[in-house]
């Protein structure tokens, strides 16, 4: 008798869910091709994250350059040195949001950004990271945190748990998952 593997189960588990989800959507369109490639692709995409290995959330591992862009210049770059500084820019289609700061991990799944200066800039090209910067006060942003890492692709997904800028709530800058790609130290 053969034995079906956690992770055969996992696939499969995951084919009846997104046949379930995408059926009522799809089936009433009548075009089932488009149904099926549609299941297919996020069944391929699922497989891939279920085969995906979780990294350690640890200095080593977030170290470098971490990047979502969309189109019209729209999207984020984290960046995480060594010497656990952090710099996070935030494209706004033809402003930039820039905060610097010191990262922290916490409970090995959460990191803390500690926000010290902070400026706008009307340009999402050739950013000055140096001047012109205003201190900020009571500022941080708490992401939880996962590092995966699929053949020769390194990814940081992060979903925000609570941002605060000059001491005021402001959950307004992150979408509720964001999947970085690292590009580099």
């Amino acid at each position: 008798m053969n034995k079906v593997t956690l992770r055969e189960k996992i696939y499969i588990l995951l084919l009846i869910v997104f046949i379930n989800s995408n059926f009522s959507v799809y089936a009433s369109s009548g075009d089932m091709f488009y149904y099926f490639d549609n299941v297919l692709s996020k069944l391929s995409t699922s497989i891939k994250d279920a085969s995906a290995d979780i990294l350690p959330l640890n200095f080593k591992t977030l170290s470098g350059n971490w990047n979502l862009m969309y189109g019209n210049d729209y999207g984020y770059s984290f960046r995480f040195f060594k010497n656990y500084r952090a710099i996070v820019i935030v494209y706004l289609n033809t402003n930039s949001v820039i905060f610097k700061g010191v990262y922290n991990i916490e409970n090995s799944n959460a990191i803390r950004i500690n926000i010290s200066e902070m400026k706008r800039v009307e340009s999402v090209k050739e950013l000055d990271l140096k001047g012109g910067f205003v201190k900020a006060k009571s500022s941080y942003f708490i992401f939880n945190a996962r590092a995966i890492s699929r053949e020769r692709e390194k990814n940081l997904e992060l979903r925000p748990r609570e941002s605060s800028i000059d001491g005021k709530d402001s959950e307004g800058y992150f979408e509720p998952y964001i999947k970085l790609e690292y590009s580099g130290k």
